[in-house]
């Protein structure tokens, strides 16, 4: 496969000279399927380049990490898309911002080969829905899988939302609801959505395969800023895990936490690692007890040219289908290494997100 691979590599620089050379490489594509191949740092820098390298990296069998059939290996991730699909806020628009690239967006999720995906930051418009629609078609085309999103219903259509994208092929998910409770401002399931924040967004998850994993996983999105204020409502969110939870833990104590819990201080690095040393404390006493996976490399969004670490995955201490206890970030912020970006932004913050997606990976075993 290699080998092919090359070849056409070599024709395809060579198609700068003409256009009969330019066929040649569309018809040796149009018969090459190349096996799936775990990709090197250099082709995850190519998927997150722009869109049309990242068609070249999925379409020459790239992919972030190739499936191991024995045991079998569920992917599960968390990812906060701009307001998603228009970039920045309709009534505000950031004309620096693109809307997001939906094409380039549904490559990275083949890239990916994520089976459950937790999104931030969608909104509930008609365009909105339209584009997921788009995206689920597009990723049907391309896997041969079958694709659903579910969002939360409540909240204004042109604010934030938390949703679930995943693989039916792969997983089941059912019994979804909202968790008002994770809501700091939220007072009861009447108005999970009070203050403009978000509720928790619950889903049991069940393998398709028979036996496999069985877990809950839950999507978070904490109410952003650095002020005081800010990072107190998220302390109450956080404080509220272990009784919002306990009725799962009767059927499952398997539990993932995963989303966007802005864990940014309040406006310096001090009161920021402080947040995040809080969170790691607090996570851990909520019952049955969290470990909050250390992301690699260590930062998932970035502000101001500066990386910090914002989108954490909360695991279930005991859970054993756990193949490793830390977390992968892939997109620009891989690529840059958490490094300062000085000057201009890459193009995936600028048309996909200006977070990045964690991923962790499970046995698909039934190992409870």
């Amino acid at each position: 496969m290699r080998v092919c691979s090359l070849v056409l590599s070599l024709i395809v620089v060579a198609t700068f000279g003409g256009t009969d050379i330019v066929l040649v490489a569309e018809a040796l594509e149009a018969t090459h399927h190349p096996a799936f191949h775990q990709s090197s740092s250099l082709e995850e820098a190519l998927a997150w380049k722009s869109s049309t390298h990242c068609e070249r990296v999925v379409k020459d069998g790239g992919r972030m990490a190739v499936p191991v059939p024995v045991p079998d290996t569920l992917r599960v991730g968390t990812w906060n898309i701009r307001w998603f699909p228009y970039g920045s806020p309709p009534d505000r628009p950031d004309h620096s911002i693109a809307p997001t690239d939906l094409v380039w967006l549904t490559c990275t999720l083949v890239w990916m080969q994520t089976d459950i995906l937790l999104i931030q930051e969608s909104l509930t418009t008609t365009k909105a829905l339209a584009a997921w629609d788009r995206v689920l078609t597009a990723l049907e085309q391309r896997t041969g899988n079958s694709w659903r999103w579910s969002v939360q219903s409540c909240g204004r259509p042109e604010g934030h939302h938390v949703g679930v994208l995943w693989n039916t092929s792969r997983v089941t998910l059912s019994a979804m609801q909202s968790l008002w409770p994770l809501n700091s401002k939220a007072k009861s399931a009447q108005n999970p959505c009070a203050g403009g924040l978000r509720p928790g967004h619950y889903a049991r998850v069940q393998s398709t395969r028979q036996p496999g994993a069985d877990f809950h996983v839950i999507g978070l999105h904490l109410k952003s800023g650095p002020t005081v204020s800010a990072v107190e409502a998220r302390h109450a969110a956080i404080n509220r895990i272990d009784t919002t939870i306990a009725r799962f833990l009767e059927e499952d104590r398997d539990v993932m936490i995963l989303g966007d819990l802005n864990t940014m201080g309040a406006g310096d690095h001090h009161s920021q690692r402080s947040e995040l040393k809080y969170l790691r404390r607090m996570v851990a006493k909520e019952a049955p007890g969290f470990d909050d996976l250390s992301p690699k490399p260590r930062c998932s969004h970035y502000f101001r040219g500066r990386g910090d670490w914002l989108d954490h995955v909360l695991v279930a201490k005991d859970m054993a289908e756990m193949r490793t206890r830390s977390a992968r970030v892939t997109g620009y912020c891989a690529v840059a290494g958490c490094r300062r970006i000085k000057g201009e932004y890459p193009p995936a913050y600028r048309r996909l997100s200006d977070h990045c997606p964690v991923i962790i990976e499970i046995d698909n075993r039934d190992l409870d």
